[in-house]
């Protein structure tokens, strides 16, 4: 390629951004491979024509590879060489227990770049066309629907921000050609020719027979992602209406779809779960979901998604945080002044009021007894009469896979309440003036509960 054709393409993908893009930070994914040299040149460009753009290279460092170092000074010396500041942070990537090294990479990457983004800033990577083509295949072998399938867009606004592709409609090869032109090298990834990724066996061994075997396979599978990004759009707007009804406070609402409507209740279910993950869950998940729908009652089983899990509960569907509860064997001593910590949980004295939750402490501690059957009878301040703690825990709306976070708080001689719940006793005996009531946080979600 001849060096003026490679600067046209380079104001060509600068151009196509100008009108999209209100002026702001960019942050730049650099590895240092070609693709992101050229995303970074691009972002540069960008920065030229206007100079209210400005531009951030950001390097992570993952810590997995010999060749780290040499990566590094490439980056450090072509981002001295275009005069651009670079950030360099270290990933801290574990993976197994069914995470892949690719997905615990990605994961921290993403992390890692979005650390660096500038409030309303954009964060460019360097994707382009090949990575599309096997984006879809690999959605494919995962079963995805129309939302995975269409593929990446060049301009993505989401839950992470605001993300720039500008290389979409290049391939690999046009990259390289146009570097090689414009005099940038770069550098190659070793790891590019590992089998046991899945994206470098659809890569080097699934691509190379299609494109043998049918001429032309490369763009006939971008028009399909492309229809289906229609498709999922259409069906999106189409969709809002019963999204809206359906959905509310991060809680999906059973009563108020027609489950019947299976196509309907998928799709709003999939654009349910896409708002807590960064990729499109798979057909399994959904469907899943959809049978905890149908069930019967709310403890009929639970869903695994990301990190997280899909419990229904009180016609509802709800997103929660895997928390682990503490041993149902376990009685411990809380002392005022403390905070005793146990699994995912912490438990805390607090002096004061607290509406029907407050009990006086005769002493400088409590008994946390976790040992209690659901059927053990207890009776709520200003209640007449025992009710059991299973009945009392659904009057107050606890879902059932918290309640083994609440202890009852007692002291030598009497139960002085459930958890944070309620307190035990007659009101007017909270007239004294050590009164306390039971603070319980998760620690992985910081509410307190």
């Amino acid at each position: 390629m001849l060096t003026s054709k490679a600067r046209q393409e380079l104001n060509r993908l600068a151009f196509s951004l100008i009108h999209k893009l209100k002026p702001a930070p960019i942050t730049v994914g650099l590895s240092g491979g070609a693709d992101s040299t050229l995303a970074l040149l691009v972002a540069c460009k960008l920065q030229e024509t206007d100079p209210r753009f400005s531009v951030l290279a950001c390097h992570c460092i993952h810590g997995l590879d010999a060749d780290d170092p040499i990566w590094l000074k490439h980056c450090q010396d072509l981002c001295q060489r275009l005069k651009v500041k670079l950030v360099t942070p270290k990933l801290n990537i574990v993976y197994g227990n069914g995470v892949s090294p690719e997905d615990a990479s990605r994961k921290e990457r993403y992390r890692a770049l979005l650390e660096n983004l500038s409030p309303n800033g954009y964060l460019m990577l360097g994707h382009q066309s090949d990575d599309q083509v096997e984006n879809l295949l690999l959605a494919l072998k995962r079963g995805s629907g129309p939302r995975g399938l269409g593929g990446m867009s060049t301009v993505t606004c989401d839950n992470r921000g605001t993300i720039i592709r500008p290389l979409l409609d290049l391939s690999k090869k046009d990259i390289e050609n146009i570097l090689t032109a414009l005099g940038f090298d770069w550098v190659f990834d070793i790891s590019n020719t590992y089998l046991k990724f899945e994206r470098n066996f659809i890569r080097l061994k699934v691509l190379p027979l299609l494109r043998e075997r049918f001429i032309g396979i490369d763009k006939a599978i971008l028009k399909s992602a492309k229809l289906c990004a229609f498709e999922h759009d259409l069906a999106s707007r189409y969709s809002e209406t019963f999204y809206t009804k359906a959905v509310a406070d991060d809680i999906f609402y059973i009563d108020k779809i027609d489950i019947e409507d299976q196509a309907l209740t998928f799709f709003v279910l999939r654009r349910f779960l896409f708002n807590f993950s960064s990729s499109a869950p798979d057909f399994n998940t959904v469907a899943a979901c959809y049978d905890l729908i149908k069930a019967s009652n709310d403890q009929e089983g639970v869903v695994e998604f990301a990190d997280k899990e899909i419990r229904r509960y009180l016609n509802t569907l709800r997103i929660v945080s895997k928390a682990i509860t503490p041993n149902k064997d376990s009685i411990l001593i809380l002392h005022k002044n403390e905070t005793l910590c146990l699994n995912d949980f912490a438990y805390s004295l607090i002096k004061g009021r607290a509406k029907n939750k407050s009990f006086i402490l005769k002493s400088d501690c409590v008994i946390l007894d976790f040992t209690y059957s659901g059927s053990f009878k207890i009776k709520p301040v200003n209640r007449v009469h025992r009710r059991e703690i299973k009945k009392i825990f659904g009057e107050n709306f606890i879902p059932y896979w918290e309640r083994a976070a609440y202890p009852l708080v007692k002291d030598k001689d009497s139960v002085l309440a459930l958890g944070s719940v309620c307190a035990l006793g007659k009101k007017e005996d909270l007239k004294a003036e050590d009164v306390y009531y039971l603070e319980i946080k998760n620690l992985k979600t910081g509410k307190v509960i």
